[in-house]
């Protein structure tokens, strides 16, 4: 098993996060208005509140430099 730091991956994979979310949102619910950025602070607020500071994760789906 390896560990990762999920908040610290969410920062670093957050302009891609954002992007999938905002396209998630407007195939899914095109005739909504959503304030696409407090989705987001919300999701990453339950994203931090579900997860702990380490994760365990298969030594698979790590590939260190």
């Amino acid at each position: 098993m390896a560990r990762i730091k999920p908040n610290d991956i969410f920062e670093h994979l957050k302009p891609q996060m954002r992007a999938a979310l905002d396209e998630a949102v407007d195939k899914t619910l095109p005739d909504v208005e959503v304030d696409k950025r407090q989705l987001y602070l919300a999701f990453r607020r339950a994203l931090t509140l579900r997860l702990k500071p380490w994760e365990n994760v298969p030594a698979a789906a790590v590939d260190a430099d």
